[in-house]
């Protein structure tokens, strides 16, 4: 870990990029994307120690807010991001609209007929023989 801070200012120094007077060359580029692999080994080394540091924090620091932080972070990095409640996630699924090309003329007048059995079951529609009646009250005006 020799160095780290040294290699931690020099990569901060470009700023996530070369300075502008050497944007464009190669070897400015490659050397900054080396910087940045080795910064990043060396977090990726210690990131076990900082999380039982993290950990410790959660139970034993003094301060509240310092243990509350620590554990919010904690829970996250442990199962992840906490998802916004979406209420269009749990509404129920559109049945796919229906399209009379997709069957034959049979097979409609059998869907037909089942659809009017279930509306006289169901007290929607008077039953056939009563629908008969009705129709032809009204067509004599009765």
């Amino acid at each position: 870990m020799a160095g780290h801070n040294a290699l931690v200012k020099q990569f901060k120094q470009f700023n996530g990029s070369p300075p502008a007077r050497t944007r464009g060359r190669p070897d400015d580029r490659e050397r900054s994307v080396k910087l940045f692999a080795e910064v990043q080994k060396i977090y990726r080394e210690c990131s076990p120690a900082a999380a039982r540091e993290m950990c410790r924090l959660v139970l034993e620091a003094e301060d509240e807010r310092t243990r509350a932080v620590c554990a919010g972070m904690v829970m996250e990095r442990a199962w992840g991001k906490v998802r916004d409640y979406d209420p269009n996630a749990e509404a129920p699924k559109k049945a796919p609209p229906f399209d009379p090309k997709l069957y034959t003329t049979e097979e409609l007048r059998e869907m037909q007929r089942v659809m009017q059995m279930i509306a006289v079951r169901q007290g929607l529609i008077p039953p056939e023989d009563e629908a008969v009646e009705l129709a032809v009250q009204e067509s004599r005006g009765e």
